[in-house]
């Protein structure tokens, strides 16, 4: 039965090949950033590589627990005439075959200044914590699953999914009367006027036909 649902699904993944590229649906894009059009920082992956390159199963929803977890990232502050006050991470899946959308794996903000790397322990939730506060007192706003981070998991047969790592600084903090009701939206607004520096890193990921 199971063999059955994968060509079902594999064969729905064909179908919809072609609604893929969303790129200018992608976080950057929003009014925010018309200032700063090109990135002014760098963004990287050494357990991967360049940007571009194919992301571990560790990072997938192949990995042991089924969910994944996120790249070990590290970036550099901007050169900006402003000092930084915090930043904000989003991951974004910009080839799903949906149109005209774009959906966030990861969306972190509240990161403190003095950071300049991210690991699974940074955007992991203990049992105690709020719904929106990381291990590490970073706030998040839910994915689709209401998680903090998933990993790439792509529809079986819609061929190699891109996942956009987005860091953003801002030369102010940011503060919601109630951080556990922020939305993708919320930030967007918020940051405007803010934004000193960004840069991003892709992995990219295809599902294999289940073994």
């Amino acid at each position: 039965m199971a063999s059955v649902l994968n060509y079902m699904v594999y064969f729905l993944g064909r179908l919809f090949y072609p609604i893929r590229g969303h790129d200018s649906r992608q976080f950057i894009y929003c009014p925010a950033f018309k200032d700063i059009p090109k990135p002014n920082m760098t963004l990287e992956c050494e357990e991967c590589g360049p940007s571009g390159s194919k992301l571990l199963l560790q990072h997938t929803s192949l990995a042991e627990d089924g969910i994944g977890i996120i790249p070990e990232l590290k970036w550099t502050p901007p050169q900006a005439t402003e000092p930084v006050k915090e930043y904000v991470l989003i991951c974004e899946d910009i080839d799903i075959p949906i149109p005209f959308l774009v959906i966030h794996h990861g969306l972190f903000w509240g990161i403190d200044a003095k950071h300049t790397h991210v690991s699974s322990l940074q955007t992991s939730v203990a049992k105690n914590s709020p719904r929106w506060k990381t291990s590490s007192a970073w706030n998040y706003v839910p994915n689709i699953r209401g998680a903090s981070y998933i990993g790439a998991s792509p529809v079986l047969g819609h061929g190699t999914h891109r996942y956009v790592f987005t860091i953003i600084a801002l030369k102010e903090s940011l503060n919601f009367a109630r951080p556990e009701k922020v939305t993708k939206s919320d930030i967007k607004k918020a940051i405007a006027g803010k934004v000193v520096g960004w840069a991003q890193w892709t992995g990219e990921f295809e599902k294999p036909w289940p073994a």
